[in-house]
C-alpha cells in the first residue's frame, strides 16, 4: 500500500509542477504581448487621458448641495380613534421609495422654485438637475440639487426639501379636511331647512368639532432635519478625470493590444513554428552584421571566430544529430517566401561543414533568382545551366573557393599552438537562367548532375526556391534526401505555416528541421559573445 501511495504523491507533485509551469508560461506570454504592443498601450493611455482632461476643461462649473428629511409613519387619527393604521404593516424600504417618488412630483418642484425666488424656471428643469433617494437602513430622504453657483444649489436643495414636508402634511390632512367640509355642507343644508334643533344637527356639530380637533392636532410625517449649508464643486475636476482617464486608457490599451494581437497573423515565437510544422528546431540565427551584409560577405568566412558564427556551428551539430540515422546526403535548403535568408543560411552551413572536415558541394538551384554567386564572387562564371546544356564539364563548372581555417589540434600545433590551413568549398553556381526553370528541375540532366556530384562529395547543400511561390522546390524534393526549412519570424504567417505543413507532409523527402533567422541575440544564443571573448582571453593568457 505504501509504494502505491508514494507513487500517487509523486504523480500529484509532477502535475502540480506542470500546472505552475503552464501558468508561468501563460503569464509570460501575456507580458510579451503587452511588451510588443507597448506603443499601442501608451498611445491609448495618452489619448484617453488627454481627452478626459480636455473634456473637463470644457465643462461649466457645477455645484451640488444636499438636504435631508426624516420620514415618520405616525397617524394621530388612528391613535385617537383606536383603529389600526394599515401603513404600519407596510415595508419600510417600499414606503421610503414611495415618498421619494412623491417628492419628484412637479407640483413640489414648482413650489420649491417659487419659494427660492427663481423666476422663469420650469419645474422640469429642477427635476432634471436634482434627485431624491432614500437612504439605506434609515428613514431619511436625501435631496440633491446641482446648480451653477454654490449659493443657488444650497438654496434650491433646502427649499425643495421644505416644500416636500409641507406637501406631505397636506396629503396627511387631506382626508380629515375633506370629511370636515362635507359635514359643513350637511350642517348648512339642515340650517337652510330649519332643522337646526334636531338631534341629527347636534350630532353633526359634535362630529365637525372632532374633525377640527384632529386636523389641528395632525402634524406632518416629514421633517427637515438637515438643510443644505454649503455646496461642493462636482465639475470640472481635471485632476480626478485625468487619473480616471489614465486608468481607463491603460485598460483600453491592454484590451486593444490583445485584440490587435489576436488579429495579427504573424508568428511570434520559434515554438509556434515548431508546433505548426511538427519538426524540430535546428538553430536560431541572428541577423548578420550590417558591415558584412553591405559587402555580401558570409559570417563563417569573414568572422568564423565571432559570436555570430556560433549559431551556424550549432546548426551543423543539430543537423548531424537529426541526420544520424537518416544519413541524408543531399540536403535541400528552402523557405516559404523570399527574404527569409535561405541562401545566406545555405552558404554559411556549407562553409561550416567544410570547416568540420567534410567534402561539401554547394549548388545554387534557385534558378529564377540565383544569389550564391554574389557571396563567392562568381558572377559570370560557368554554372549549372552550362553543364546541363553540354557546354561545359561538371568538374570545370564547379568552382573551388578557398578560405583559411584555424586549426587548434595538437598534432599540427606549432609556435603559438595555432596553424593556418586552407579549406576548399566546392560551389556550383546557377549560370544563365533557363527559359522554364520548373521544367528544367524535372529533367534527367539535372538528376545526372546531382548523381555525379554525390560520387565525390560527402554532403550536397542545395539552395532551392521558396516552397510557396513556385513549384520548383516540390519537384526538386524528389531528388534530395532531406529538407531544411528556413523561416523568419517577422515574415512568416500562421496561414503560411499551414500551407507549408501540407506541402512538407506530401514531399517525398523527409524534413530534417527548421531554422529561425533574424532572431534577436537574447532569443538565440546571446551568451556566445561573452563565451568567445573569455575563451580568447584565456588563450592569449596561455600563449
Amino acid at each position: 500500500m505504501r509504494p502505491r501511495l508514494e507513487k500517487g504523491h509523486r504523480y500529484l507533485d509532477v502535475m502540480a509542477h506542470e500546472n505552475r509551469w503552464r501558468d508561468a508560461s501563460t503569464l509570460h506570454a501575456y507580458l510579451q504581448v503587452v511588451r510588443r504592443r507597448g506603443w499601442l498601450v501608451a498611445l491609448m493611455t495618452g489619448l484617453v487621458t488627454v481627452a478626459a482632461i480636455g473634456f473637463s476643461l470644457l465643462q461649466e462649473d457645477r455645484y451640488r448641495a444636499s438636504a435631508e428629511v426624516l420620514l415618520s409613519r405616525q397617524n394621530l387619527a388612528s391613535t385617537l380613534t383606536g383603529t389600526a393604521d394599515p401603513a404600519v404593516f407596510q415595508d419600510a424600504a417600499r414606503f421610503a421609495e414611495t415618498q421619494a417618488d412623491i417628492a419628484r412630483a412637479p407640483v413640489v418642484a414648482e413650489r420649491a422654485l417659487r419659494a427660492a425666488g427663481i423666476e422663469g424656471a420650469e419645474p422640469s428643469e429642477l427635476l432634471d438637475s436634482s434627485e431624491v433617494e432614500a437612504a439605506e437602513n434609515s428613514d431619511l430622504l436625501e435631496f440633491r440639487v446641482w446648480a451653477e453657483t454654490p449659493e443657488r444649489a444650497a438654496r434650491l436643495a433646502t427649499e425643495y426639501a421644505r416644500q416636500y414636508t409641507l406637501y406631505r402634511r397636506e396629503l396627511d390632512t387631506a382626508a380629515i379636511a375633506g370629511a370636515r367640509e362635507e359635514l359643513e355642507d350637511s350642517l348648512a343644508q339642515l340650517r337652510a331647512d330649519g332643522d337646526s334643533d334636531t338631534p341629527l344637527y347636534q350630532s353633526l356639530i359634535e362630529k365637525e368639532q372632532e374633525l377640527r380637533t384632529l386636523e389641528a392636532l395632525q402634524t406632518s410625517n416629514a421633517f427637515l432635519v438637515r438643510p443644505a449649508q454649503d455646496a461642493a464643486k462636482v465639475q470640472p475636476k481635471p485632476v480626478r478625470n485625468g487619473v480616471l482617464g489614465l486608468v481607463l486608457g491603460i485598460v483600453l490599451g491592454i484590451l486593444v493590444a490583445f485584440l490587435a494581437e489576436a488579429l495579427d497573423t504573424r508568428v511570434r515565437s520559434p515554438e509556434e513554428i515548431g508546433d505548426a510544422l511538427g519538426v524540430p528546431l535546428l538553430a536560431q540565427i541572428p541577423e548578420p552584421p550590417r558591415r558584412l551584409r553591405a559587402k555580401d560577405r558570409l559570417v563563417m568566412v569573414a568572422e568564423p571566430e565571432g559570436p555570430e558564427a556560433e549559431p551556424f556551428r550549432m546548426l551543423r551539430t543539430n543537423l548531424d544529430f537529426v541526420n544520424l540515422e537518416r544519413r541524408a546526403k543531399r540536403i535541400m535548403v528552402t523557405s516559404a517566401v523570399d527574404g527569409e535568408g535561405k541562401s545566406t543560411t545555405a552558404a554559411n552551413l556549407a562553409v561550416t561543414l567544410v570547416r568540420a572536415g567534410r567534402s561539401v558541394v554547394l549548388v545554387d538551384l534557385d534558378l529564377r533568382r540565383p544569389s550564391l554567386d554574389r557571396f563567392f564572387k562568381l558572377e559570370g562564371k560557368t554554372g549549372l545551366a552550362h553543364v546541363a546544356l553540354g557546354h561545359a564539364r561538371l568538374r570545370d563548372a564547379v568552382a573551388r573557393v578557398a578560405f583559411a581555417k584555424r586549426d587548434r589540434s595538437p598534432a599540427v600545433a606549432v609556435g603559438n599552438g595555432m596553424k593556418d590551413t586552407t579549406e576548399l568549398l566546392q560551389v556550383l553556381p546557377a549560370g544563365p537562367p533557363p527559359p522554364d526553370a520548373g521544367e528544367f528541375i524535372a529533367t534527367r540532366a539535372l538528376g545526372a548532375i546531382l548523381d555525379e556530384l554525390a560520387e565525390y562529395a560527402d554532403v550536397i547543400v542545395l539552395d532551392a526556391p521558396p516552397l510557396l511561390l513556385v513549384g520548383d522546390a516540390m519537384a526538386l524534393s524528389a531528388r534530395v534526401d532531406g529538407i531544411v526549412l528556413v523561416t523568419r519570424i517577422n515574415i512568416v504567417r500562421r496561414r503560411m505555416l499551414a500551407d507549408l505543413r501540407r506541402l512538407l507532409d506530401t514531399s517525398p523527402a523527409e524534413t530534417l528541421g527548421y531554422v529561425v533567422t533574424g532572431a534577436e541575440a537574447a532569443e538565440s544564443y546571446g551568451y556566445t559573445g561573452r563565451y568567445h571573448v573569455a575563451e580568447q582571453a584565456r588563450e592569449r593568457q596561455r600563449v
